[in-house]
Protein backbone atom coordinates (compact mmCIF):
# COMPACT_ATOMS: atom_id res chain seq x y z
CA UNK A 1 0.00 0.00 0.00
CA UNK A 2 1.25 3.71 -0.67
CA UNK A 3 1.58 5.79 2.13
CA UNK A 4 -0.53 9.22 1.87
CA UNK A 5 2.62 11.27 2.50
CA UNK A 6 6.44 10.69 2.94
CA UNK A 7 7.36 9.22 6.29
CA UNK A 8 10.46 10.85 6.58
CA UNK A 9 11.52 10.31 10.15
CA UNK A 10 10.82 6.41 9.68
CA UNK A 11 13.25 6.57 7.06
CA UNK A 12 15.72 8.15 9.01
CA UNK A 13 15.12 5.97 11.94
CA UNK A 14 15.46 2.84 9.05
CA UNK A 15 18.81 4.34 7.72
CA UNK A 16 20.41 5.12 11.26
CA UNK A 17 19.68 1.42 12.29
CA UNK A 18 21.42 0.34 8.95
CA UNK A 19 24.35 2.99 9.65
CA UNK A 20 24.42 1.29 12.90
CA UNK A 21 24.17 -2.62 11.91
CA UNK A 22 26.93 -2.21 9.41
CA UNK A 23 29.20 -0.05 11.95
CA UNK A 24 29.36 2.44 9.65
CA UNK A 25 30.88 5.87 10.85
CA UNK A 26 32.21 7.82 8.34
CA UNK A 27 31.76 8.88 4.43
CA UNK A 28 32.00 7.38 1.84
CA UNK A 29 29.06 5.37 3.03
CA UNK A 30 29.63 1.83 1.42
CA UNK A 31 26.19 1.46 0.19
CA UNK A 32 26.80 -2.17 -1.76
CA UNK A 33 27.91 -3.46 1.43
CA UNK A 34 24.72 -2.68 2.89
CA UNK A 35 22.40 -3.71 0.46
CA UNK A 36 24.30 -7.16 0.63
CA UNK A 37 23.86 -6.85 4.53
CA UNK A 38 20.32 -6.75 3.68
CA UNK A 39 20.78 -10.10 1.67
CA UNK A 40 19.67 -8.39 -1.45
CA UNK A 41 21.84 -9.04 -4.66
CA UNK A 42 22.88 -5.92 -6.97
CA UNK A 43 23.68 -6.60 -10.65
CA UNK A 44 25.32 -4.27 -13.17
CA UNK A 45 23.43 -4.87 -16.44
CA UNK A 46 22.68 -3.02 -19.90
CA UNK A 47 19.36 -1.44 -19.10
CA UNK A 48 19.42 0.89 -21.89
CA UNK A 49 17.64 4.08 -20.33
CA UNK A 50 16.55 2.57 -17.11
CA UNK A 51 18.91 3.88 -14.30
CA UNK A 52 17.53 0.92 -11.91
CA UNK A 53 15.00 -1.50 -11.21
CA UNK A 54 14.15 -3.80 -8.03
CA UNK A 55 13.55 -7.24 -8.92
CA UNK A 56 11.59 -9.53 -6.54
CA UNK A 57 11.01 -13.19 -6.65
CA UNK A 58 9.74 -15.60 -3.85
CA UNK A 59 11.81 -13.79 -1.48
CA UNK A 60 14.40 -12.91 -3.36
CA UNK A 61 15.69 -9.51 -4.44
CA UNK A 62 17.67 -8.11 -6.86
CA UNK A 63 18.65 -4.73 -7.75
CA UNK A 64 19.22 -4.45 -10.97
CA UNK A 65 22.34 -1.02 -11.82
CA UNK A 66 22.57 0.50 -15.43
CA UNK A 67 26.46 0.06 -16.13
CA UNK A 68 26.11 2.91 -18.41
CA UNK A 69 25.12 5.50 -15.79
CA UNK A 70 28.88 6.63 -13.80
CA UNK A 71 29.81 5.50 -10.55
CA UNK A 72 28.05 8.49 -8.52
CA UNK A 73 24.87 7.83 -10.23
CA UNK A 74 25.02 4.17 -9.91
CA UNK A 75 25.56 5.11 -5.87
CA UNK A 76 22.67 7.17 -6.05
CA UNK A 77 20.53 4.33 -7.99
CA UNK A 78 21.39 1.60 -5.78
CA UNK A 79 20.97 3.61 -2.90
CA UNK A 80 17.27 4.66 -4.19
CA UNK A 81 16.71 1.04 -5.17
CA UNK A 82 17.51 -0.52 -1.54
CA UNK A 83 14.88 2.44 -0.50
CA UNK A 84 11.98 0.73 -2.81
CA UNK A 85 13.11 -2.52 -1.62
CA UNK A 86 12.99 -1.60 2.30
CA UNK A 87 9.68 0.90 1.94
CA UNK A 88 7.49 -0.47 -0.58
CA UNK A 89 5.76 -3.74 -1.91
CA UNK A 90 6.70 -3.19 -5.40
CA UNK A 91 3.77 -3.74 -8.58
CA UNK A 92 2.75 -6.79 -10.11
CA UNK A 93 4.53 -7.45 -13.60
CA UNK A 94 3.54 -10.61 -15.63
CA UNK A 95 6.58 -11.94 -17.61
CA UNK A 96 6.86 -16.07 -18.01
CA UNK A 97 7.31 -15.95 -14.90
CA UNK A 98 5.31 -13.85 -11.62
CA UNK A 99 7.49 -11.48 -9.93
CA UNK A 100 7.35 -7.27 -9.19
CA UNK A 101 9.21 -4.84 -10.41
CA UNK A 102 10.07 -1.11 -9.46
CA UNK A 103 11.53 0.73 -12.26
CA UNK A 104 13.70 3.75 -11.86
CA UNK A 105 12.24 6.31 -14.29
CA UNK A 106 11.72 9.78 -15.43
CA UNK A 107 9.52 10.10 -12.79
CA UNK A 108 11.18 9.66 -9.84
CA UNK A 109 12.88 13.27 -10.07
CA UNK A 110 9.29 14.71 -10.28
CA UNK A 111 8.22 15.07 -7.09
CA UNK A 112 4.60 13.99 -7.34
CA UNK A 113 4.96 10.59 -6.37
CA UNK A 114 4.96 9.17 -2.46
CA UNK A 115 7.18 6.32 -3.19
CA UNK A 116 9.76 7.91 -5.36
CA UNK A 117 9.88 10.55 -3.02
CA UNK A 118 10.50 8.61 -0.30
CA UNK A 119 13.66 6.51 -2.00
CA UNK A 120 15.33 9.66 -3.15
CA UNK A 121 14.93 10.65 0.48
CA UNK A 122 16.05 7.28 1.66
CA UNK A 123 19.23 7.59 -1.30
CA UNK A 124 20.26 10.65 0.07
CA UNK A 125 20.12 9.99 4.03
CA UNK A 126 22.42 7.08 3.27
CA UNK A 127 24.55 8.45 1.30
CA UNK A 128 24.79 11.49 2.97
CA UNK A 129 23.50 11.23 6.67
CA UNK A 130 22.79 14.42 8.51
CA UNK A 131 24.42 13.29 11.51
CA UNK A 132 27.64 13.15 9.31
CA UNK A 133 27.69 16.38 7.48
CA UNK A 134 26.82 17.93 10.43
CA UNK A 135 29.83 16.93 11.96
CA UNK A 136 32.16 17.07 9.20
CA UNK A 137 34.87 19.60 9.28
CA UNK A 138 34.55 20.84 5.37
CA UNK A 139 30.82 22.03 6.36
CA UNK A 140 32.31 24.64 8.28
CA UNK A 141 34.64 26.13 5.42
CA UNK A 142 31.74 25.08 2.82
CA UNK A 143 30.44 28.34 0.74
CA UNK A 144 27.18 26.84 -0.40
CA UNK A 145 27.10 29.59 -3.19
CA UNK A 146 31.01 28.54 -4.43
CA UNK A 147 30.88 25.07 -6.41
CA UNK A 148 34.41 24.48 -5.43
CA UNK A 149 33.44 24.04 -1.99
CA UNK A 150 30.68 22.03 -2.96
CA UNK A 151 32.42 19.86 -5.23
CA UNK A 152 35.28 18.87 -2.29
CA UNK A 153 32.27 17.89 -0.17
CA UNK A 154 30.55 15.99 -2.40
CA UNK A 155 33.57 14.18 -3.43
CA UNK A 156 34.05 13.19 0.10
CA UNK A 157 30.70 11.57 -0.10
CA UNK A 158 31.08 10.11 -3.81
CA UNK A 159 27.85 12.01 -4.73
CA UNK A 160 26.93 14.51 -7.40
CA UNK A 161 27.66 17.81 -6.84
CA UNK A 162 23.54 18.18 -7.57
CA UNK A 163 22.83 15.61 -4.98
CA UNK A 164 24.84 17.23 -2.05
CA UNK A 165 23.50 20.83 -3.19
CA UNK A 166 20.12 19.37 -2.94
CA UNK A 167 20.63 17.72 0.29
CA UNK A 168 22.35 20.89 2.05
CA UNK A 169 19.71 22.89 0.78
CA UNK A 170 17.29 20.11 2.77
CA UNK A 171 18.98 20.26 5.45
CA UNK A 172 19.38 23.67 6.40
CA UNK A 173 15.39 23.70 5.70
CA UNK A 174 15.08 21.21 8.05
CA UNK A 175 17.13 22.78 10.44
CA UNK A 176 19.35 19.75 10.68
CA UNK A 177 22.64 21.84 10.03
Amino acid sequence: MTPSRPRFGRIEALVAGLLQKAEVVSAPVPVEKLINSCGITVNVLDLKDISGLVVRDHGNIVIGINKSDGPQRRRFTMAHELGHALLHDGKEVHYDQNFKVDFRSHTSTLGTDIEEIEANFFAASILMPWQFLRSDPLLSELDVEDPASVKVLAARYKVSQHAMSIRLGNLAARGRL
